[in-house]
């Protein structure tokens, strides 16, 4: 059965480990292919924004949408074993399972 440690070290490794990721992919995007993180920076082309570093651009957005899509998939996959565990304990296939038909009505 899953804890809350267990679960808020799930869900802070999948943030962490994404958010990593995703600066490290916006890096290379800023590196690799600068005229797209410019473009994400002013679609419209305007003139009178200051100049950016596509860069340090990519690879912030990229750490705030891995740290955002870590953080859903952690608390994702917190629920799916939280669900395993209540489905494992109401057909008592786990060991410390002593329930009642009682407790479920």
């Amino acid at each position: 059965m899953i804890r809350l440690p267990q679960a808020i070290v799930a869900v802070m490794s999948c943030t962490l480990a994404a958010g990593a990721a995703g600066g490290i992919v916006g890096a290379g995007v800023g590196r690799l292919a600068p005229d797209f993180v410019l473009w994400i920076y002013n679609p419209l082309g305007q003139a009178g924004i200051g100049a950016v570093d596509p860069t340090g651009f990519g690879t912030g957005l990229g750490i705030v949408c891995g740290l955002l899509m870590g953080c859903g998939t952690g608390l994702f996959l917190v629920a799916v074993l939280a669900m395993r565990d209540a489905y494992l304990y109401r057909v008592r296939l786990l060991p410390h399972a002593k329930a009642r038909e009682d407790d479920f009505n």
